[in-house]
This record gives C-alpha cells, sequence and structure tokens, in this order.
C-alpha cells in the first residue's frame, strides 16, 4: 500500500496568505507528517482524505487516483473509503456510543436508532470492548473509551487507510502516554495502514515508521534524517554468519558473545544493505510478533528466536497486555499479548518467561557509518 502526494494550495485570509506546498511517497504502515503549528499538517491530511480540494497537483492510494488536477478527478471523501480520526475524536455528545459507531454507516441527515444492532456495529463493540458500555454517552466513558469509540467508527465502514489528526494533542501529559499505548495496540490489532499528523517529538518516535517534516507549508527536512519505527524492540550487534538459501538468505547477527537472533532477507536486499559478516547491524522486531511461554523446554516450534528472562514489568490495557521482560546481556524485549493469554499464563514480575519470535518477523538493518 502506498500514498502518493503532490499538492499545491493557497490559503487567503485578512492578515497573511498561506502557499502549501507538499510531496512525497510512502510505502510505509505508519507515517508521520511531523511539524509546528501552522506548518500546513491538517491542511495535507484534509486533502489526502477529499475535505480539501487542492488548487493543483495528484493524490493516489495504492495506485488509484484520487485527485488529479490535469485530469480533473476529484473522488469524493465517502467513495476515497478513508478512516479519518479526528484531534478531539468529534463524538456526537447526545448519542450513545453505539449510535457514534453506526453514525459511520450513515447514509442521510438522520441520527442511527439508539437500537441499531447492524453487524459491523456490534463486530467492533466486541472487538473493542466497548459492549458494556454501548448505551452510554461520551461524557461518561473514559479517556482510551472514547478514543475507541471514535477508532470504531473510523473503522465500520471498512476502510482501506486510517487518517489520525492529531490524536493525542487534547489530552494532559498522563493519559497522552497512556492512549499512545492504547492506540499502538489497536494499530496492530487493524492492520492497517496509516497517516497521522502530529507536532510531538513522542508521537513521532512512536509511529513513525517513516517521516516527513512539514514548515511554513513545505516538507523542509530529509525524510532520513528523522525517520523512527514503531518496532518496540531494536536489538543491535555485529552480522556472525550468512547462510545462503534458494530464495532468502539467512543473517546471524550476535547481540553478545552469547546471544544472537536470526532474520532472513531476500538476496536483493541483502546486497542493497551491504550485508556482510563483521558489519554492525540491527533487527527490529514488533511487539505484537513477540509469542510468550513460560514453559519453553516443553514447548516445540519453528520460531528460530528464544530469548529467556524475567518479566520486569506488566502493563494491563483494554484488549492487550503489555509484557517487558529483562533477558540477561541483552536490552529489554517486550511483547503485546491479549488479556486473555495474560491471564492464561498467569503472569507476575518477576516470573521466568521466554520471547519466541520467527526468523521472518525481523526486519534487518546496517547501522549508521
Amino acid at each position: 500500500m502506498s500514498f502518493d502526494v503532490d499538492l499545491t494550495k493557497r490559503m487567503t485570509s485578512a492578515s497573511r496568505t498561506f502557499h502549501l506546498r507538499v510531496r512525497f511517497t510512502t510505502r510505509a504502515k505508519r507515517t508521520v507528517l511531523y511539524g509546528p503549528s501552522g506548518a500546513g499538517k491538517s491542511l495535507t491530511l484534509q486533502a489526502i482524505a477529499g475535505l480539501q480540494t487542492p488548487d493543483d497537483g495528484r493524490i493516489a492510494f495504492d495506485g488509484d487516483v484520487l485527485f488529479d488536477r490535469a485530469t480533473k478527478i476529484d473522488v469524493p471523501a465517502r467513495r476515497r473509503r478513508f478512516g479519518f480520526l479526528f484531534q478531539d475524536y468529534a463524538l456526537f455528545p447526545k448519542l450513545t456510543v453505539r449510535q457514534n459507531i453506526a453514525f459511520g454507516l450513515s447514509r442521510g441527515f438522520g441520527n442511527p436508532s439508539s437500537r441499531v444492532d447492524a453487524e459491523p456495529v456490534e463486530r467492533w463493540l466486541r472487538a473493542f470492548e466497548l459492549v458494556d458500555v454501548a448505551d452510554q454517552r461520551p461524557r461518561t466513558l473514559s479517556g482510551g473509551q472514547r478514543q475507541r469509540t471514535a477508532l470504531a467508527r473510523a473503522l465500520v465502514n471498512e476502510p482501506r487507510a486510517l487518517l489520525l489528526d492529531e490524536p493525542f494533542s487534547a489530552l494532559d501529559p498522563g493519559l497522552r502516554h497512556r492512549m499512545r499505548d492504547e492506540l499502538d495496540r489497536l494499530l496492530d490489532t487493524v492492520d492497517l495502514p496509516m497517516v497521522m499528523i502530529t507536532h510531538d517529538p513522542e508521537d513521532l518516535a512512536r509511529f513513525g515508521d517513516e517521516a516527513f517534516h512539514l514548515e511554513h507549508g513545505t516538507i523542509t527536512e530529509p525524510q532520513e534524517s528523522i525517520m523512527k519505527t514503531s518496532a518496540r524492540n531494536h536489538f543491535e550487534g555485529t552480522v556472525h554468519a550468512i547462510r545462503e538459501g534458494a530464495v532468502n538468505d539467512e543473517i546471524e547477527i550476535a547481540l553478545t558473545s552469547e546471544l544472537r537472533i536470526v532474520a532472513t532477507v531476500t538476496r536483493a536486499s541483502r546486497t542493497a544493505l551491504g550485508l556482510a559478516v563483521g558489519v554492525a547491524a540491527f533487527g527490529l522486531v514488533k511487539a505484537s510478533s513477540i509469542i510468550l511461554v513460560t514453559e519453553a523446554d516443553d514447548v516445540k516450534l519453528s520460531a528460530r528466536n528464544q530469548m529467556t528472562g524475567k518479566v520486569a514489568r506488566i502493563v494491563p490495557g483494554a484488549i492487550n497486555t503489555e509484557v517487558v521482560l529483562q533477558v540477561p546481556g541483552s536490552a529489554e524485549v517486550v511483547a503485546v499479548i491479549t488479556n486473555e493469554s495474560a491471564g492464561h499464563l498467569g503472569l507476575e514480575v518477576g516470573v521466568a518467561a521466554t520471547a519466541l519470535f520467527k526468523a521472518s518477523s525481523v526486519v534487518v538493518g546496517v547501522a549508521s557509518r
């Protein structure tokens, strides 16, 4: 999936004229447009969504042209099939959770019935654990419940991608941290490409698989200078061995003299990265790719990588639980598992556990020279 954006927009008021000139292409699962207030981030996101019409340019998603001034293409917002999460969630205060979610299915101007039981609404109520509050109004909900309601409304129409407008800016710092964790887990659950705009470097660090810096209406820094990753596990080491295969090559990275991880890469990727024995390299692994077991000696799995340690921290959420293992000789290993799995494993701080992950789930990179 890819976003190809090339647009210009001129906005004029009594006090100033603002020129937006933005061009970028991204194929990342999570993309962040980052910059100060007034940089043009919201205008760009609204243009992608179809809520603003550029003066000139072209916007495409996965090869599907959404806007092209030259050929007079301008696909209406609803037909672009993007889920849009507004800055303050924009929930309707007089509608229940169920009605707010159902509003995403509405084609007219009337409010959905309080008794609406459409299957997509029920599915997202269950998925985001909102069944018990389905008949409550937004003012009675916690911050996490409001965020999940807004996200469910954005997802109920089965969008192709999500667009997020400063989703944490209206929250106090403590709640902002918890909501980042919550959204991170939810995004792993729905597995859709996402574009987020923000001025907060913490959002950039958490969600920016690929990032573009906007200032004064244009992208002002090379994307490489601020690129971050949403992978919670970052293992640094040196290429210890390479084993060539018929399709993919296997890269063994030594983290310490005793601890190693294995990754698979295509021959083309290996060549492009310059991977060779002795090269400083790192492996990135998403927390959702980690499998936890508490009795590893009795388990036989195809996962090539095993890292054993003790539970250092447990952070329960509405849907998933984050578990942090402290592995001797290594950085912490972060796993995200369902609440049901966490209960089944009987995890507690200090308990021994093993993190398992497949070689194919490791993204390999080389350290900056």
